[in-house]
């Protein structure tokens, strides 16, 4: 059943003023307000009307695993007809309706934040709209006519924000009127919007501007360091690619605070990748240096390479990202990481996708809803991805003795991407096939679709590198209950079993370093009425091969 509600709105008067109107097919002009105390973002847009008295705009209730995203949506508004508004959040369509002789309309509406209590990496992809600030995603703030071609010209005019008041976005920064001619409305809906109190560092690289957008008092450090890895990032992953074509590129970087632990996301965009990061001294430069590099890397697997079904190829985009993102980093040496990086970031991968419950799950389980909704299944394909592409690469080198590697294959991929070629599992297959010696389809199918883990103590053993076969990996050793109030079960056996934990134990205190074997969870437990505190290492032995940061590997590793 459709959810649709429909708003009767008044004829009313208004004076557009969108500079490049005349240029665009549609232009938004884009304000603060304030309603009922609350900040909110007024957006104004002037459109051409369709000629059958209907007129859709998309606007996603459910995008990038959010929910509910109309409710980020205020009072919306005909200004210079008489009609109607309907919402319909099932289709996730604003639909207009208004007299068939119509030319234009200028519709507006209001956006607002309906986040409630501090800014974390559950809620970053929502919009952030305060008195300090904003920070909002494409999707999520400008609604796209559905009638329209696939590329059409955007106005946005931003001048009702008062000086010196930061208007900073994927397409330019401190430009207070934009015009972006023929832009593909796919990429218009993938970009990050930022104002207030942000500061812009800005740098060249061949010509070509880029920038970093950040506000707060950053306490693990300095911004000017931060910047310095942007810039290496960038210089190295495209000299890479051998890609100097891109003009501008920005990167985002909102703070949030967080008492215990560290975490961050980042999400790569069009001419930009958005992050969020938290403000404390458990987070280190090291870590925007694996953020950076990951989502750099987007700009090319993920976007110029792109895949023919996204979840299905999860392992190529993300799993080939990451492994990238070791590999630029040690071997340009960012920020002073060399080999011993590379082989650290490896073993973690191992040990990770050892430890990962689903570990042998197939290809086919890395769907949507297990994707964005279980944390095993969203990091399985970087894991499987990662270890198949060091898998590949270091077998290639080998049996070329040193004359081709997977860099060959990637950017044999990237020249037919810009083609028009799509990465799905029959074309990487045939693009493999000339590289392997074997039947290398066999081989895809066995690790990548059915999920079978590769055979890394063989892989090891044949380029006569030195490793541990028995190490210590993550085990949480219990599970929560769905509300993560109290344990559901624990493992006979486990860390977590000998440190004295049950099932039915209430937990109203935790810090927990998902992953980590070198830090303790620490729990506060509620037991009989009786309040406990429980500390101990998520640790078990397994058989899984660790490399050994041996000098003879490093220098097989050619870093």
């Amino acid at each position: 059943m459709f959810k649709r509600a429909l708003l009767t709105v008044l004829l009313g008067t208004f004076l557009f003023s969108c500079a490049p109107k005349r240029n665009a097919d549609v232009c938004y002009t884009i304000a603060p307000a304030l309603v009922d105390s609350i900040p909110q973002l007024q957006i104004t847009m002037r459109l051409k009307a369709d000629p059958s008295g209907t007129t859709s705009l998309s606007f996603p209730n459910e995008a990038w695993g959010e929910t509910d995203l109309y409710h980020t949506l205020g009072e919306m508004q005909l200004l210079n007809v008489e009609g109607v508004v309907e919402k319909d959040m099932d289709s996730s369509r604003i639909i207009l309706v208004y007299p068939k002789d119509t030319k234009e309309l200028e519709f507006q509406y209001y956006l607002k934040q309906d986040i409630e209590g501090d800014i974390s990496t559950r809620n970053v992809y929502r919009p952030v709209i305060n008195n300090t600030y904003f920070h909002v995603f494409s999707h999520n703030l400008f609604m796209l006519p559905e009638h329209s071609e696939d590329y059409i010209s955007i106005g946005m005019d931003w001048s009702e924000f008062p000086e010196p008041y930061t208007i900073h976005n994927s397409f330019g920064s401190g430009e207070r009127k934009q015009l972006l001619k023929d832009m593909d409305k796919e990429k218009f809906g993938s970009a990050i919007f930022v104002g207030g109190d942000f500061r812009v560092l800005e740098g060249e690289i061949n010509g070509n501007k880029i920038s970093l957008a950040t506000r707060g008092d950053w306490i693990p450090f300095k911004e000017e360091d931060v910047f310095k890895v942007l810039e290496q990032t960038l210089t190295y992953q495209r000299n890479f690619w051998d890609d100097h074509s891109q003009t501008y590129f920005t990167v985002t970087m909102q703070p949030f605070p967080q008492e215990m632990g560290s975490s961050f996301q980042g999400t790569g965009l069009t001419n930009s990748f958005a992050t969020s990061v938290s403000n404390n001294d458990m987070t280190d430069i090291e870590q925007m240096v694996y953020l950076f590099n990951h989502e750099l890397m987007h700009n090319w697997i993920g976007h110029t390479i792109t895949t023919a079904n996204e979840e299905e190829q999860y392992w190529f985009s993300e799993g080939f990202t990451e492994y990238y993102t070791f590999k630029n980093i040690a071997k340009n040496h960012i920020n002073g990481l060399g080999s011993d990086f590379f082989i650290n970031e490896i073993n973690r991968t191992i040990r990770d996708l050892y430890g990962s419950p689903v570990m042998s799950a197939p290809n086919t389980e890395i769907n949507y809803d297990n994707f964005w909704t279980n944390p095993d299944y969203s990091k399985l394909p970087y894991w499987r991805g990662a270890l198949f592409a060091f898998y590949l690469d270091q077998t290639l080198q080998k049996n070329s003795k040193g004359k081709q590697s997977l860099d060959d294959v990637m950017h044999q991929i990237y020249a037919d991407a810009t083609k028009g070629q799509k990465v799905d599992h029959a074309y990487f297959i045939q693009v493999m096939e000339p590289f392997w010696k074997g039947d290398f389809e066999a081989f895809f199918l066995k690790h990548i679709v059915d999920g079978v883990p590769l055979d890394l103590y063989g892989l090891f053993d044949e380029l006569g590198w030195e490793y541990s076969p028995m190490n210590d990996i993550y085990q949480l050793g219990f599970e929560f209950t769905e509300d993560r109030k109290a344990i559901k079960n624990v493992v006979e056996g486990s860390a977590a079993w000998e440190a004295g934990l049950k099932v039915g134990d209430s937990v109203f205190s935790r810090s927990i370093w998902q992953g980590s074997i070198d830090h303790q969870v620490e729990l506060g437990i509620l037991r009989n009425g009786e309040k406990m505190e429980f500390a101990y290492y998520p640790v078990t032995k397994a058989e899984v091969p660790q490399i050994k940061p041996a000098p003879t590997n490093g220098t097989e590793l050619g870093f």
